[in-house]
């Protein structure tokens, strides 16, 4: 991950919502999974994780919506920007103790180096990355496979 200053702030196309981070992001990638082109209205999305406990709204409410059993996603309910996806079970991978902040909706997205690709199993044949960096399917993923099952069996 580049260096990156904290206090990392952003929020929504309005300025309804605003939040601040008060540490680097884990990791960032791009995610191609059917999910993310549907809720950002996009062929993909680029998401950074971040500690929950460095997350923090500081004007504003974001609406929830429950996208899976897995995972809401916190978006403005006046103009519509996705903000940020959190994953409601604990299994290696996908814990509840993290967000993943659309890096669209920092006020320095240029700050953030992505670092993956997901999901490229529904990445459009229109969509060209010149890089080299890893790729890999939802479909082959156990990890996200676990966060179904501990989902399915109403674990947190």
């Amino acid at each position: 991950m580049s260096e990156i200053q904290v206090p990392i702030t952003g929020g929504c196309l309005c300025g309804a919502i605003r939040y601040e981070l008060s540490e680097p992001p884990v990791e960032a990638g791009i995610c191609h999974c059917r999910t993310c082109q549907k809720s950002t209205g996009s062929a993909f999305s680029v998401g950074a994780m971040f500690s929950q406990s460095a997350f923090r709204l500081t004007k504003g409410e974001p609406k929830l919506y429950r996208s899976s059993s897995i995972m809401d996603k916190g978006f403005c309910s006046n103009c519509g920007s996705l903000l940020f996806d959190k994953y409601l079970v604990r299994v290696p991978g996908f814990s509840s103790d993290t967000v993943y902040v659309q890096v669209g909706t920092l006020d320095h997205p240029e700050a953030v180096s992505i670092e993956f690709h997901y999901g490229v199993e529904s990445q459009l044949p229109w969509v060209h990355f010149d890089d080299d960096l890893p790729r890999s399917r939802c479909d082959e993923d156990p990890e996200l496979a676990a966060a179904f099952e501990a989902a399915g069996a109403g674990e947190k």
